[in-house]
């Protein structure tokens, strides 16, 4: 299970957005469900407005374990959203079938959701990415390190470090000849660096790639995950109703 993200989001970068936000202003928001693995997935996943009508129907938001153009788009009076696996309101109430919660700040209007292993097999914690072009350009990796350990991430010659609750938007990777691009990761433990995942990445051209760090809670190794995603898409603009 990971440790729970109060602590890896740590140090939280520009383009990672913290669980504590608080804002109550209406929004309409444009959100892509994630799962970290098959077992977050919900196709049966329901996004509710705890502050509307008794009588709002929720909005149908399938948490998938890929990427793409499909989305929900979601009108709130607050910025707060609980997703349940139920489509009635009173799954609001009903512990077993509250999945999690999140309150987006202000400004955050499209965003991906990450489903991460939450206190039990029912519930998740929940993480988001902006999902906009300014923040999350084509061509460009979204890493985040939620593992407890530091990692250091070489692609070619160029090196990034993170501390544990750490993220970097990495746009334009660099390449090799081959058009390739040489990726080694090293995570510190025991009072040294050791080897996580060496590979060769293809440069990712108008998509983009998210990636997670995170301990195996099995054998304790930091392992790599990673989601290929579409090129950014237009966000609607329509006015709040």
């Amino acid at each position: 299970m990971f440790q729970p993200l109060q602590t890896a989001f740590a140090v939280i970068s520009s383009t990672i957005v913290a669980l504590s936000a608080q804002d109550s202003a209406p929004a309409k928001v444009e959100l892509r469900m994630l799962a970290f693995s098959s077992a977050q997935q919900k196709k049966e996943a329901f996004a509710h407005d705890p502050l509307a009508d008794a009588t709002a129907a929720p909005v149908p938001a399938p948490i998938k374990t890929y990427l793409n153009h499909q989305g929900s788009t979601v009108f709130l009076k607050s910025r707060k959203i609980v997703f349940t696996t139920k489509i009635g309101r009173d799954s609001l109430k009903i512990p077993e079938d509250v999945i999690g919660a999140f309150t987006l700040p202000l400004g955050l209007d499209s965003a991906i959701l990450l489903f991460l292993p939450g206190k039990d097999k029912n519930s998740a914690q929940i993480m988001a990415i902006d999902d906009s072009k300014r923040a999350f350009p084509a061509g460009s990796f979204h890493a985040t390190n939620l593992s407890p350990l530091p990692i250091k991430l070489i692609l070619e010659e160029k090196q990034f470090d993170f501390k544990s609750g750490q993220a970097h938007l990495i746009e334009d990777p660099p390449t090799g000849d081959t058009g390739q691009t040489a990726m080694r990761t090293f995570s510190f433990r025991n009072n040294a660096w050791g080897p996580v995942a060496t590979s060769l990445w293809p440069h990712p051209g108008d998509a983009r790639s998210v990636l997670i760090f995170y301990q195996n809670p099995n054998a304790g190794e930091v392992q790599l995950r990673s989601f290929v995603d579409v090129p950014p898409r237009e966000p609607q603009t329509a006015a709040t109703p």
